[in-house]
């Protein structure tokens, strides 16, 4: 029987040895890598598993980093330079490798090599052999590079080579499976975040919740420096700033003629996120340096409210917090209108109530819900009273808002309560109260004559003791105006003058004299003829019988006032030069009142 030489079986069963421990090795790698996602506890279970099986005497990984390569494993003597050692793609055999993406030896003298660079931190002084191996990733991209030093001259066998090339493979499964996971749990945070800044904006009742909730959950979720809400103020055309975290940050809004710059470049980026820097970053943040700016607008429908915008001073924001950035957006824009709106309902039904303690005479409970209003009812003010317009159903249309600003501007905020058949105002007035008063009704008679509505103005008062009465008196001046200025218009209750003693007397109750039968024959004549009888006769008696001043108030030649009191006197069977004034005056009055209200349209 033919025996095989011992050298053959020697060599034979070393090979097979360097095999298993090559397979060993390699399954320790594989165990290490699958035993966590932590990438660093990897890394430091590699660069350990790796320094044993080739007996080297240190062991790096360097991660692709910014066009950097960055040192993220080594051996224990070197793990205090983990992060902050990195070296130019341009520079030492780490950088060849990562551009040429093949392995490198270097097997004696390694600092005599060209492509070497002396890094003193690594001692590589004490360094001879040097073996550097790319790290791949599926599409063959450089991930970073692995490398081992050893202090004596060293010749690597193949097997330790091809043993090098697997673990980098495993490094750059391990890499991946990191990012991934870090993605994962990036989203995950993301969506958290974004669900929990859905249920705050759903469950703010105030801008200020709002405001507050956004702009904390904004900056969390983009890892910016700061975030901020600016409002478009319509009237000024300027954006000015509503909230911003953290607190501390300035109060001052963007530079004067700013706005139109942001709003411009809002409307280049059509309503999505838009990032900025320089120019653009200043005029919102006129205090900041330097820094990338991520904008998106507040829109609902074609109404542009404001802006949310993000700082970040560290560095450029990922490209899908634009996308993220604009979903925020989007939220708060609804969340404002609805704030908005629970807001204006909140203070509608207050101001209702207001006015409805007032009317009662309920003073305590007035003087509360005048605080809840931010009423001060010790200041002058005086009441209005609109009733709707004969004709017109439905909304109010443009009245009331357009009553609201003019009477702002005069005399500060006028609460309002508006109901379908009537509308009420309290109207502060300043020191001069006779001035006063007669330019709020001088405001008001062009938006009334505008809308065909009669608006009633009341005397003036410093208290809610006396607006019940106050009140009424402004709902007669409504109510007798109708008769007075039937095209619309404003009336004092000081302009009522006698009506004031019949608004409240029931035409049943006053006398049927030859007086009321002789007013409503005018009242039939002129509504059968189309004629002017009635109110030339008002105007007469008021001026104490004079022609000529009657002629002027009515804008016709004296001779046609003359011809129409003859006429007055025939189809009334009155003689004016014996009759009593007083009693045809009153008549007249209590007539035409009741007649407005009985039929409900002006005369």
């Amino acid at each position: 029987m033919r025996t095989k030489p011992v050298d053959a079986l020697t060599e034979r069963d070393a090979a097979l040895r360097g095999a298993e421990r090559e397979n060993e090795t390699l399954y320790a790698v594989i165990k290490t890598v699958s035993s966590s996602l932590d990438l660093d506890r990897v890394l430091r279970g590699i660069v350990d598993i790796v320094t044993d099986a080739t007996e080297c005497h240190a062991a790096f990984i360097y991660f692709v980093e910014e066009e950097r390569l960055v040192l993220r494993a080594a051996s224990p003597s070197y793990r205090h330079l983990l992060g902050k050692l990195s070296l130019g793609l341009d520079e030492g055999l780490a950088g060849w490798v990562a551009r040429t993406k093949t392995p490198e030896f270097i097997p004696d003298a390694a600092m005599e090599d060209p492509r070497m660079k002396y890094v003193p931190e690594l001692e590589e002084e004490r360094f001879q052999s040097m073996v550097a191996v790319p790290i791949l990733d599926k599409a063959g991209e450089v991930l970073g590079v692995a490398v081992l030093h050893t202090a004596a001259p060293r010749e690597f066998e193949e097997g330790v080579l091809n043993f090098l090339a697997h673990t980098a493979s495993l490094v750059a499964g391990a890499i991946e499976n990191a990012q991934l996971y870090e993605e994962t749990r990036r989203r995950v945070g993301t969506l958290t975040t974004l669900t929990e800044l859905s249920q705050a904006v759903a469950a703010a009742t105030s801008r200020e919740q709002l405001y507050e909730a956004v702009t904390r959950g904004a900056r969390a979720l983009l890892h910016a420096d700061a975030c901020r809400i600016y409002r478009l103020d319509d009237e000024a055309d300027e954006l000015t700033l509503a909230s911003a975290d953290p607190e501390e940050a300035p109060s001052s809004g963007p530079r004067p003629g700013g706005t139109r710059l942001v709003l411009e470049l809002m409307q280049r980026a059509n309503g999505r996120g838009h990032g900025g820097t320089g120019k653009v970053a200043r005029t919102l943040w006129p205090d900041s340096e330097e820094g990338a700016l991520l904008m998106a607008p507040l829109l609902v429908g074609e109404e542009h409210l404001g802006i949310l915008c993000c700082l970040s001073k560290g560095g450029p924001f990922a490209p899908e917090d634009a996308e993220l950035l604009r979903a925020m957006a989007n939220q708060t824009a609804v969340g404002l209108k609805k704030a908005e709106l629970i807001e204006r309902l909140t203070a509608e039904n207050t101001v209702k109530d207001l006015f409805d303690a007032l009317a009662a005479g309920a003073v305590e409970a007035a003087q509360a819900k005048a605080a809840d209003a931010g009423c001060d009812l010790t200041r002058a003010h005086l009441f209005l009273h609109i009733e709707r317009p004969q004709g017109h159903g439905g909304a109010w249309g443009g009245l009331p808002v357009q009553l609201e600003a003019r009477l702002r501007k005069l005399g500060g905020r006028a609460p309002m309560d508006v109901r379908p058949d009537r509308l009420r105002m309290l109207a502060p007035v300043g020191s001069t109260v006779a001035d006063q008063v007669e330019a709020v009704r001088a405001v008001c008679d062009p938006i009334g004559g505008e809308h065909g509505a009669v608006i009633g103005l009341s005397d003036v008062g410093w208290d809610a003791l006396s607006a019940r009465r106050r009140i009424r008196e402004a709902a007669d001046a409504a109510r007798i105006g109708r008769s007075l200025v039937p095209e619309g218009g404003a009336v004092s209750y000081e302009q009522l003058g006698a009506y004031r003693y019949l608004v409240h007397l029931e035409l049943d109750d006053a006398p049927r004299d030859r007086y009321r039968a002789s007013v409503e024959s005018l009242v039939d004549y002129d509504e059968r003829r189309g004629s002017h009888l009635v109110e030339t006769l008002e105007q007469y008696l008021a001026d104490r019988g004079s022609v000529t001043t009657s002629a002027r108030a009515l804008y016709v030649h004296p001779n046609t006032v003359r011809q129409r009191i003859e006429r007055i006197e025939r189809v009334a069977g009155l003689d004016l030069t014996d009759a009593d004034l007083l009693s045809l005056e009153l008549a007249l009055k209590l007539v035409r009142l009741h007649r407005v209200r009985a039929e409900g349209t002006p005369r």
